[in-house]
């Protein structure tokens, strides 16, 4: 009987020591973060590593300090070089991405994911994001279904840029926010002329490309493969206002004509140009002489920028973290996180208004200067649609055209001849 007694309560105790070990175990489980599994996340940044550290990170070292990031400078402005880890069995879980529009290299590269249901599984707000900059990515989907390859991590800006030098020489206003380009192009003909000397241009449109894509339009029909340009309103109201700017006499002084665009910025500095429509100089702004306006916008198409062609990030398809980079990715895109880069100067991608409101307030150079008009427009989007074939014709045609001495119509025959041609030559390669 003793025995029987010693044995029960042998087991009593055995019994209560696995309760108390299991009470234990679950009150001492890791909290606030330290129950992230130790991993090693592949980063493929295109840019050097010193770039990656004070962009991202040392705050994601400091807030994910279980997870190790391995830097690689590569990415899709050099397809190659993700070919190359590729190649030797470093598949990158995420890509800092400079364009929305190259997913197509890494659905190329096999490295395309879809996020939807990942976004939707991990409960990631994508209403935080600006809308039309989401719908923009949506677009850039390779197999032409909206979903979301790249999440976008940064805001775009343009500007229509003024020398107020140049219109207080000709006792002239200065631009305000929400002038059309029919608008634009009258006030440059106010400050274009001579003065003391001095030759003075009212508007320089210089690489005037981003203008086109506020109509969100393109040069082939994506059902019919058939090139649409002479029948397109995009084309003719585009051309129609490079012939209206360079037809401003002492506008376009030069011969070529053709000469002044394609200068990727290098004339305002000069002095003598009172207006040019681009995406935001900052070396231009941080000059007392100059400030800006919103973009301007094409009658019908108000309150819209161009196409937002910025960066963000891609979690690959062969990634086994897609979990732990969504949530790295949400921090990056947190309202603390943003609103110090919006302070700094890094115009943020959420919609929240205090984080513009504080934009560049760290930066004394800025003070004073129209910094709200880079938040009042929101962003066309795209075609519906993107069409396979064509795309030869839009960067060339502005120097194309100044130089032809062609009316519009003509002009545009021409150039859809040149496009059909390009289109039936990549129908042969198909």
């Amino acid at each position: 009987m003793k025995k029987i007694v010693k044995c029960i309560s042998f087991l009593f105790i055995i019994g209560f020591l696995f309760v108390i070990t299991g009470a234990c175990s679950k009150t001492s489980a890791p909290t606030d973060g330290e129950d992230q599994e130790n991993v090693t996340i592949r980063w493929a940044h295109q840019w050097d590593e010193e770039h990656f550290e004070e962009n991202y990170g040392e705050l994601l070292r400091e807030k994910f300090p279980n997870v190790t990031i391995e830097v690689q400078q590569a990415g899709t402005d050099h397809p190659e070089t993700l070919e190359n880890i590729i190649a030797a069995d470093k598949t990158p879980d995420v890509v800092t991405m400079g364009l929305l529009t190259h997913t197509n290299f890494l659905d190329d590269l096999g490295l395309a994911y879809n996020m939807d249901e990942l976004i939707d599984k991990e409960g990631f707000d994508l209403s935080r994001l600006e809308p039309s900059v989401v719908e923009y990515a949506r677009k850039n989907d390779p197999n032409n279904e909206k979903g979301l390859y790249i999440i976008p991590n940064s805001r775009p800006t343009w500007s229509l840029h003024y020398n107020k030098d140049v219109f207080d020489v000709f006792g002239v206003d200065y631009p305000e926010d929400g002038m059309t380009w029919e608008e634009v192009v009258e006030l440059a003909k106010k400050v274009t002329g001579e003065r003391n000397g001095t030759e003075y241009r009212g508007l320089d449109l210089d690489v005037p490309y981003d203008a086109f894509t506020q109509f969100s339009q393109q040069s082939v029909d994506p059902e019919t493969e058939e090139v649409i340009i002479t029948e397109s309103e995009a084309f003719k109201r585009y051309v129609g206002m490079i012939d209206d700017a360079i037809s401003i006499p002492g506008n376009y002084p030069t011969e070529p004509k053709g000469d002044l665009f394609m200068n990727w910025g290098a004339l305002f500095s000069e002095g003598n140009i009172a207006m040019a429509p681009a995406a935001t100089n900052w070396g231009w702004v941080e000059n007392n002489y100059v400030d800006i306006a919103t973009y301007p916008v094409w009658k019908g198409y108000e309150g819209l920028n161009p196409q937002p062609n910025a960066g963000g990030f891609a979690i690959t398809e062969p990634s086994e973290h897609k979990e732990i980079v969504l949530e790295m990715i949400d921090y990056l895109l947190s309202d603390e996180v943003q609103m110090e880069r919006s302070k700094q100067g890094g115009a943020s991608v959420l919609v929240n208004p205090d984080i513009h409101k504080a934009f560049a307030e760290e930066k004394e150079e800025l003070v004073g200067k129209n910094l709200e008009s880079l938040f009042k427009n929101e962003y066309a989007t795209g075609p519906e649609k993107s069409a396979k074939l064509g795309g030869g014709v839009l960067w060339t045609l502005p120097v194309e055209f100044a130089n032809s001495n062609k009316d519009i119509n003509e002009f545009l025959r021409i150039i859809q001849e040149e496009e059909e041609e390009l289109v039936r030559q990549q129908k042969e390669r198909e």
